[in-house]
């Protein structure tokens, strides 16, 4: 089986952060001091943490995990994981299934009782992948493009 650490990334690794998170679509980076300014506004909630995967000295991917209290259901705190991506040179490789699963163990460490994420409907092979990690489908999300204010 293959070893994943996960560690929090650091102000400095923002620029690598931005280009694998660029990965996950193909689609152009976001600019680097943009990405600066929503990481330190993020920095608000100490239990929002994005982090590096790393295997055999290499970051391999990286995953950004929210453990949040919440007053429905159970009442235990949830976890919710987003920007999940292994990098193309490292896939096939069981560093997915891997880096989940240690992102699990954290969540439960910080008192999550489950871990949820969303994926894009056109994304089938990671739809497969979290099936076959034993992840289940459950409900519909729904979402609605909010204009600000003036």
């Amino acid at each position: 089986m293959n070893e994943i650490r996960l560690r929090p990334v650091t102000a400095d690794e923002l620029p690598l952060l931005t280009e694998i998170l660029a990965e996950l679509d193909g689609n152009p980076p976001f600019p680097v001091e943009q990405v600066r300014e929503k990481w330190l506004e993020l920095r608000r909630f100490p239990d929002y943490v994005c982090y590096f995967a790393e295997s055999g000295g290499e970051i391999v991917g990286t995953l950004c995990l929210n453990v949040f209290p919440v007053l429905s259901g159970t009442m235990h705190s949830e976890a919710i994981a987003e920007a999940v991506v292994i990098r193309p040179a490292f896939r096939g490789r069981g560093l997915g299934r891997a880096m989940m699963r240690a992102a699990m163990d954290l969540a439960a460490e910080k008192g999550a009782y489950k871990l949820a994420l969303s994926s894009n409907l056109r994304r089938l092979d990671a739809h497969r992948f979290y099936d076959g990690m034993g992840f289940t489908r459950h409900g519909y999300s729904f979402s609605t493009d909010i204009v600000p204010h003036a």
